[in-house]
């Protein structure tokens, strides 16, 4: 069973790394690259996973794959 991460719009203006039925972030972030880069990170090493990125807007911008 895949693991999946969203890497959206938080409170406060903040970004933030949340997995996929979690209440509370994993991680938050001032700028949306880091928690991209940190996404990456996490997926890379929970394999297999899914990173999907969200515009501020809740929008899906981009689905990235982690497999086997």
């Amino acid at each position: 069973m895949k693991t999946v991460y969203h890497v959206q719009s938080g409170k406060n203006g903040k970004w933030e790394l949340k997995k996929e039925g979690a209440e509370q972030a994993t991680k938050t972030f001032e700028i949306k690259e880091e928690a991209y880069q940190y996404g990456r990170k996490i997926c890379d090493g929970k394999r297999p996973s899914e990173l999907i990125v969200h515009q501020l807007n809740g929008e899906i911008e981009d689905k990235s794959l982690y497999n086997k």
